[in-house]
């Protein structure tokens, strides 16, 4: 009886201690996998908003060969509207490009008046999407932008979109650019030239990673985005410059995007879809965003 109380407090204190090294081991990993988000940290970047069910049941759209190349894009970065992203992407030729510009907002805005950008790569679900280095360098040179692995890590209006991008768009290498709300729009045409200058435009697509009117009920947030698809539609920078978060969440990526899409004789656009979060989620809600998705060729 005494030999069995003996065993079983043995075989006890054995499976405690097998459970504390299995606990040490993981913990040991959790702990090195933060070092994927060091900034300057010479390992891939890594997508911090990735849900796999973003990307399960998705639903098809059909590609709009017949309006030309597909010039640029202006999508959510709020997932919520995940199927916008997967319609605004799935209709241009996936095989097309070789680089793809993003521009979205630096929502922190801490470092007035700069940019920010990476020549890191990004480590995604589905394999390593490539940063155009190259490019990336060139408008590295302009003396208010800035390079930071850890700022674009975890801004979601870039990271958030990574995954779609590799996804979707085969052998491409990105330009991620995060804007302060306080950049110029002096800053911001040079910014662009460097661009456009530099790459090779019938290869491109830009994207701008923009959610529209926040926090109002849905039949105010509707008001707004009538106004802010009259600016956008009419390439009225002077009034965007002015939108707050009633209308939208970067003025400086729309007017990035109707910027570039000029310099290089994009002139024609479409509204891809319009929608709400009280609408995707079907329920009411006080505070609501708005979602719009353009196509520029």
């Amino acid at each position: 009886m005494q030999l069995n109380k003996i065993n079983i407090a043995v075989i006890f204190i054995t499976t405690l201690l097998i459970l504390f090294s299995i606990f040490i081991a993981v913990l040991n990993e959790k702990e090195n996998s933060l070092d994927f988000y060091l900034p300057n940290s010479e390992q891939s970047l890594q997508c911090l908003y990735y849900n796999v069910l973003d990307f399960m049941s998705i639903k098809e759209y059909n590609n709009l060969e017949e309006v030309g190349t597909i010039r640029g894009l202006i999508v959510p970065h709020h997932l919520l509207a995940k199927d916008l992203i997967h319609e605004a992407f799935q209709i241009s030729d996936r095989t097309k490009y070789k680089t793809i510009v993003v521009f979205g907002p630096d929502h922190e805005s801490m470092d007035r008046g700069k940019v920010f950008t990476s020549s890191s790569n990004w480590q995604t679900p589905t394999g390593i999407l490539n940063a155009n280095k190259d490019i990336i360098e060139i408008i590295s040179n302009l003396d208010f932008v800035v390079e930071n692995n850890e700022k674009l890590t975890i801004e979601h209006s870039i990271s958030g979109l990574v995954p779609f991008i590799e996804y979707y768009y085969y052998d491409v290498k990105i330009i991620p650019i995060a804007l302060t709300k306080q950049l110029t729009l002096e800053n911001l045409d040079k910014l662009l030239i460097s661009l456009v200058e530099n790459i090779e435009v019938e290869d491109t697509l830009f994207i701008s990673s923009v959610d529209f009117s926040h926090y109002l009920s849905l039949e105010k947030a509707n008001e707004m985005d009538k106004i802010s698809i009259e600016a956008i539609s009419n390439k009225d920078i002077k009034k965007i410059k002015t939108f707050t978060n009633d209308n939208l969440d970067s003025p400086n990526s729309i007017t990035a995007m109707l910027k570039a899409m000029d310099l290089i004789g994009a002139k024609n656009m479409k509204i891809l879809n319009n929608s709400n979060s009280q609408i995707i989620l079907n329920k009411k809600l006080d505070e609501t965003t708005s979602y719009i998705t353009f196509m520029f060729y």
